[in-house]
Order: structure tokens, then sequence, then C-alpha cells
């Protein structure tokens, strides 16, 4: 069992430095650096795909803070519109997938990189799991994803005194071999989509399981947001998985 302990923080006078800050900090630059090593291995253009990421974190940011507040937090937000301009205020995982698509989408409109799109996006979906072990390893520092009480080793005792699945710590841990397996399977060439699909199917099922174990989440026809949003990935892997497209050619070793 993990005792409790209140999130690190640093105080430099009027600026407090909370532990999540930098571990999100973390995860944006651990994440770039593997989308542009992923790039330049497969002959893409690195700086291109930083534009890529730019927009995508941007998008991402933005639509984590929106879903955010219009799902989980419908009433307040409609008695407090203003919330939705307060970013500082929540952030849902799926809500920034979904604003990282957007994003995505609005990028290629503006730049057109032909075919090479499947390999940038590749690109951004291979270093996403080095990024994510930082970003949910922010959320076990804040504990801001608390799960049903529990008996699992790796339990986290909160404020209540009651011993809880620490959910981002449990996630965290989860992304670890996923990275591996990444860093293991982009040793060879692969099909341009491929790590966006394999994404897609090996994270989506297990998000889906972990949200039973949520206490504070709001549901919609007895899931939670995530859940929906993590069938909607699962049927979009599968597409990228098995998508063909003419002509199409691998990435470069």
């Amino acid at each position: 069992m993990i005792p409790y302990f209140a999130q690190p923080q640093l105080s430099l006078g009027l600026v407090t430095i909370h532990a999540f800050g930098v571990m999100v900090a973390l995860a944006m630059l651990s994440g770039m650096w593997a989308v542009r090593r992923r790039a330049a291995a497969t002959g893409l253009d690195p700086l291109m795909a930083d534009r890529l990421v730019t927009w995508v974190l941007l998008g991402g940011f933005a639509g984590a803070h929106l879903i955010d507040r219009l799902v989980y937090f419908p009433g307040q937000t409609w008695a407090e519109p203003v919330r939705l301009l307060k970013f500082w205020e929540g952030l849902s995982s799926f809500g920034g997938f979904l604003g990282a698509i957007v994003a995505s989408m609005l990028f290629f409109r503006r730049v057109d990189t032909g075919a090479a799109r499947w390999g940038y996006l590749d690109a951004v979906a291979y270093g996403f799991p080095l990024g994510w072990i930082f970003g949910r390893t922010g959320c076990f520092l804040a504990f801001d994803h608390p799960g049903a009480a529990t008996s699992f080793f790796l339990g986290m005792r909160d404020q209540d005194g009651v011993v809880r699945h620490n959910l981002g710590l449990e996630e965290a841990l989860y992304t670890i071999p996923l990275a591996l397996l990444f860093l293991a399977l982009g040793r060879k060439p692969r099909r341009r989509g491929f790590f966006v699909g394999l994404l897609a199917l090996l994270y989506a099922p297990v998000r889906f399981l972990f949200d039973f174990l949520r206490v504070v989440d709001v549901r919609y026809g007895g899931l939670t947001p995530g859940q929906w949003g993590s069938v909607a990935v699962m049927a979009a892997g599968l597409f990228f998985l098995l998508r063909k497209e003419k002509g199409e050619a691998e990435a470069s070793p």
C-alpha cells in the first residue's frame, strides 16, 4: 500500500510549480523527441513533424479542457460559461485525443504532405507512449484519478483513509511496456498507419476496463465518457490497421 502524500510542489515567490505541471512538460519534451526521431528514421522531415506536434498539442489541450467542462461538468459550465475560458481547470484525456485529431485534420488541410501524412501521423503515434508515461505519472503524483477501494499492493491511501486504486499510476505502468514494444517494432519497416492503429487497439481496451474502477465520474448509458471514447478509438484502430491504400509505400527502416 502506498501512503497518502500531498502533490509535491515548489513555491517561488508568486509562482508555485506543481509536480503535475513538471511531468506534463516532460511528457511533451520526451514525446516530441521520440516523434522527431521516428520522422528522421523513416525519411520524413523532422521540422514538419515538429510543426504537426505543435498543432496536436495545442488542439489536444483545447479539446481536453472543452470536453472536460462540457461533458463531465455540464451543469457547472452552463451555469458559469466563463469556465470554458479557464483552461487550467480540468483536462479530459479523450477530449485531448479528439482535439488532437481535429488539429491534425486542420494541419493537413493547410499543409500538403501527400501520402506522407500517414507517416507523420505514425510518428506521432510512435512517440505517444513515451510521453504518456510521464503524463500519467503526473496524474499519479496528483492522485487526481482515484479508483475503487482495493487491497491491491499498489493501492494508495486516500485522504479519507480508504486505500484506492491510483489509476494514474496503473496506467503509467501499463504504458511502459507499450513504449518498449513500439521501440522494438520500430526497428523494422512498417506500413504507414501501422502505429496509429496499433496504439488505438492496445490502449483503448485497457482504458475501457480501467474506467470501471473510477468512482467519481459522470456516466452516460452506464458508461463513462472515456469508455465511449475507447469504443470509438478501438473502431478507428481497426480501420487504420486494415486499410489499404493504392501505391502506399512502407516506412524506411
